[in-house]
C-alpha cells in the first residue's frame, strides 16, 4: 500500500488549505478565505510576499560573456574576461581568431597553451569530481531550494526562539520579518552574493549567519534599532581560501561554534566567530562537504559530500563514522528526538533512519533502515505527489515531518510517532500552493506554542505559514 494512501482529498478548485486543527483539515476559497477564519495562532505572524519588492535581477553568470565590448581593444577584452571569468576563459579569448585577428603568433601560442590546460584540468577533474562545477552552479547543484537559480526566495530561517524569520532574495537581500516591529529590516553589503543557507545564533537575539558565494557573513543587528538597512560595519565576513562558495552554514544549538561547508571543499570548517579563526576537519575520501547538521543535544554533526559518502561526527573527540548511501549522494536530512536521524538520497523515493541497535545484550552498532516509501502516486484529483526528495524537515517537537519533492507541486506532512526503537509514520495532510504555484524552500518555526508551523516559500514570492494545532479540549 502506497505511503499516501489515507491522506484527506485535496482541497477543489478554487480553494486551497490553510491549517490543520484537531484532526481537521481547514480549506477555503482563495479569493475570500483567510485563515483567521480557523484560528488565531498565526495573527502576529509577518504577511510576506516578496515578489512586489524584487525588481532588480543579478546577471546570470553564464551570460556575462555576451556583455564584453567588442569594440575594445584585444589587451582590454582579455584583461576583462580574465577578471570576470577566469585564466582559462581569457585564453579561450586570445586563441579565438574571430576575437584576435591582427596576432596571429598570440592566438597560436594561447591555443597551444589552452590545449595543455586543459589537460591539467581534466586531469585534476578526474581526481577531485566536484571541482567541475564553479561558483553559482555549485550552489545550484546541492541547494535544497527548488529552482534556486530563477527562485525569488533562495532560502529562510527561523529565529529559534523569537517569531523572527529571515528571507533571502534572488536580489542578493535578506530580509528580516518580526512580530514584535511593523518595519521590515534589509541586510545588503557587497560581498553577499550568490546567498545558499542561513542561520539564526541561538540564545542571541541579533545575529545571523548568511552563507554566500565568498564565504560566511555573520550580521549583528540591533533588535531595538529602528534602522531598516544597517551598515555594512554590521557584518563581518569569514573567509577561507579555497572555501568558497559556501553551500551550507549551521550554529550549534548551544550557539558557541559554526559550521560553514562548500561544495568545492573537502573541508568542512567550525568557527570560532569572535575570534574570526576556523578549525578545518577533513578526510581523504567524499569530495566537497555539501551540507551539514547539528543533532538536538550538539554530540553529533551529520556531514554529507558531494558523493555517495556522509560521515556522523562525534564533537566531544570529533571523530567520525563514515556511511556510504547507495547509487547517489545523501540530497536531504533531519535529526529528531532521541537522536534519531533521516537522511534521503537524490534521486530516490525513500527515506531513511539511522538508528542503534543491540542494547539489549550490551552491544551498540548503527544501521541504516527504510521507513517510507515515497514513491510517485497519482491522487484521485489527479495531481502527481512522491518522488525524489529535495528536502525534509522536523518539527521541534518531532511529532510533524514534512517532504518537498523535486517535481511534485505538492507538500506531504507525515505525523510521526517514536516507540521503543521503532519510528511510526502515518499521513497527515498535503498543502498545496495557489494556482500554478511551485513550493521552493520550507521549515517548521522554531518557538510554536500551540503544535507545529510549517512556513512555506511559493514560486509566486507568497510565504504561506500552516499551523498544525491541537486545542486543550481536544
Amino acid at each position: 500500500m502506497s505511503s499516501f494512501h489515507g491522506f484527506p482529498e485535496l482541497p477543489g478548485p478554487q480553494e486551497t488549505a490553510f491549517c490543520k486543527i484537531n484532526e481537521v483539515y481547514c480549506c477555503g476559497n482563495i479569493r475570500y478565505g483567510n485563515i483567521t477564519t480557523f484560528t488565531n495562532s498565526t495573527k502576529s505572524h509577518p504577511v510576506i510576499n516578496v515578489a512586489r519588492d524584487v525588481h532588480h535581477h543579478r546577471t546570470s553568470d553564464e551570460n556575462i560573456s555576451m556583455y564584453i565590448d567588442v569594440e575594445d581593444n584585444l589587451l582590454k577584452k582579455i584583461t576583462s574576461v580574465l577578471y570576470k571569468q577566469g585564466f582559462l576563459e581569457a585564453l579561450s579569448v586570445a586563441a579565438d581568431p574571430s576575437f584576435n585577428r591582427d596576432h596571429p603568433l598570440l592566438s597560436v601560442t594561447a591555443s597551444y597553451a589552452l590545449k595543455v590546460a586543459n589537460i591539467f584540468t581534466a586531469f585534476r577533474y578526474f581526481l577531485q569530481p566536484h571541482l567541475k562545477d564553479i561558483g553559482p552552479k555549485i550552489v545550484a547543484n546541492y541547494s535544497r531550494t527548488r529552482n534556486w537559480g530563477s527562485a525569488p526566495i533562495r532560502c529562510l530561517a527561523w529565529h529559534p526562539h523569537t517569531t523572527k524569520i529571515a528571507i533571502a532574495t534572488s536580489d542578493d537581500n535578506v530580509r528580516v520579518y518580526c512580530s514584535e516591529v511593523s518595519f521590515v529590516s534589509t541586510l545588503k553589503c557587497k560581498a553577499q552574493g550568490h546567498i545558499s543557507t542561513m542561520s539564526w545564533r541561538p540564545f542571541s537575539a541579533s545575529e545571523l549567519a548568511v552563507a554566500c558565494d565568498q564565504g560566511v557573513i555573520v550580521w549583528t543587528v540591533d533588535p531595538n534599532s529602528m534602522f531598516t538597512k544597517p551598515s555594512s560595519s554590521n557584518a563581518v565576513l569569514l573567509k577561507r581560501s579555497g572555501h568558497s562558495p559556501v553551500t551550507d552554514v549551521s550554529w550549534s544549538p548551544n550557539g558557541d561554534l559554526l559550521i560553514s561547508c562548500s561544495g568545492a571543499d573537502t573541508s568542512m570548517l567550525v568557527w570560532d566567530v569572535a575570534m574570526e579563526t576556523a578549525v578545518p576537519l577533513r578526510r581523504v575520501a567524499g569530495g566537497g562537504i555539501v551540507f551539514a547538521r547539528w543533532s538536538p543535544d550538539a554530540s553529533k554533526v551529520f556531514a554529507a559530500t558531494s558523493s555517495i559518502i556522509f560521515r556522523v561526527w562525534d564533537t566531544k573527540k570529533w571523530t567520525p563514522e563514515r556511511w556510504c548511501s547507495r547509487g547517489c549522494r545523501v540530497a536531504a536530512a533531519c535529526w529528531g528526538p532521541g537522536g534519531l536521524m533521516l537522511f534521503a538520497a537524490k534521486g530516490e523515493p525513500m527515506v531513511y533512519a539511522l538508528t542503534n541497535t543491540g542494547l539489549l545484550n550490551g552491544t551498540q552498532t548503527s544501521k541504516a533502515v527504510p521507513v517510507l516509501d515515497t514513491s510517485k502516486v497519482e491522487l484521485p484529483s489527479s495531481d502527481i505527489v512522491g518522488g525524489p526528495i529535495l528536502d525534509m524537515c522536523w518539527d521541534p517537537t518531532g511529532k510533524y515531518l514534512a517532504l518537498l519533492f523535486e517535481e511534485s507541486h505538492l507538500i506531504a506532512i507525515f505525523c510521526t510517532t517514536q516507540l521503543m526503537m521503532q519510528l511510526k509514520v502515518t499521513p497527515c495532510c498535503f498543502v498545496c500552493g495557489i494556482d500554478n504555484e511551485v513550493p521552493l524552500t520550507m521549515e517548521f518555526q522554531k518557538n510554536f506554542a500551540e503544535g507545529a508551523c510549517l512556513t512555506i516559500a511559493w514560486s509566486s514570492g507568497r510565504v504561506q505559514h500552516f499551523p498544525i494545532v491541537y486545542t486543550d479540549g481536544y
